[in-house]
Order: structure tokens, then C-alpha cells, then sequence
């Protein structure tokens, strides 16, 4: 049995190696050793929004240019990135977002993530890159929360 193991990982590294095949994870560049380890706090929050746009990504009852633009953005951006963006316009909103109701969450994470309500689709704000989640000033009281879970 060991063995065959052996002849089966030596195979394995043979082909891997016939292929030019490297480890993605291998080539990536090293995480930067400067920023400081999340909290559990935030890990617990970051975990809780994974979960809102996940369900949202997969859910029929939020519309298609809500669901381009967190694709979008959890594509070109790390998911640290966007709760982070979050986490700045829950501060700005003390008092009024519940950071634990997932439709407001949602909402907020479609506008860090470029979805404009008035245009329908996700836009860049003015003068940031296309990748880059947006800074949006508020979660509008009066515009209804996109629904989703």
C-alpha cells in the first residue's frame, strides 16, 4: 500500500512537473506582515457580512445589477477591503444601522461595492478606479433596502 502511494505521488509530481504546474497559492505574493491580526470581533462581523452577500449572490429576490456589482467587487477586491469600507460608513452612521440586520447590510455593501439605486448598475464614484469599492456617504433612510437572504 505505501507503495503505491509512493508511485502515485512520485506520478503526480511527473505530470505536475511535464505540465509546468506550480501551486497558485506558491506564486501568490506574501501577506504584508505590517498590518495588524483582525479582532475576533472583527472576524465575527466580516463572517456575518460573507454570509449576506453569499446569500444574496444566491438568492431570487435581489435584482441581477445588485448581484454584477458584488461579483464584481469580491472579484478585484479581498473581502478585508470591503468590510473595512463597510465598517467606516457603520462608524459614520452610529445609531443608525444596525450592523447586524442583513438588509441594511446589504444595502451598504452594494453601494461600497459601486451600485448606484438611481442609474441601476454599478458605477465607479468619480475619480476612483473601477475596482476600488466606493465610499458612499449614507445609507439612505428613505430608499428601500434591497431585499435578500
Amino acid at each position: 500500500m505505501a507503495r503505491r502511494a509512493a508511485s502515485f505521488a512520485v506520478g503526480v509530481l511527473a505530470l505536475a512537473a511535464l505540465c509546468g504546474a506550480a501551486p497558485v497559492l506558491a506564486q501568490a505574493p506574501a501577506p504584508d506582515t505590517n498590518v495588524p491580526a483582525p479582532s475576533k470581533e472583527q472576524l465575527e462581523q466580516a463572517a456575518f457580512e460573507l454570509r449576506v452577500m453569499v446569500s444574496a449572490l444566491q438568492s431570487d429576490k435581489v435584482d441581477a445589477p445588485i448581484k454584477d456589482a458584488l461579483f464584481r467587487c469580491i472579484y478585484t477586491n479581498n473581502f478585508a477591503k470591503i468590510s473595512d469600507a463597510m465598517g467606516k460608513v457603520i462608524a459614520d452612521n452610529a445609531g443608525k444601522v444596525d450592523k447586524r440586520n442583513p438588509d441594511q447590510l446589504l444595502f451598504i455593501m452594494s453601494r461600497v461595492c459601486g451600485f448606484n439605486p438611481q442609474q441601476g448598475a454599478a458605477t465607479p464614484p468619480a475619480g476612483a478606479a473601477p475596482s476600488a469599492p466606493a465610499q458612499p456617504a449614507a445609507p439612505a433612510g428613505s430608499a428601500p433596502a434591497p431585499q435578500g437572504r
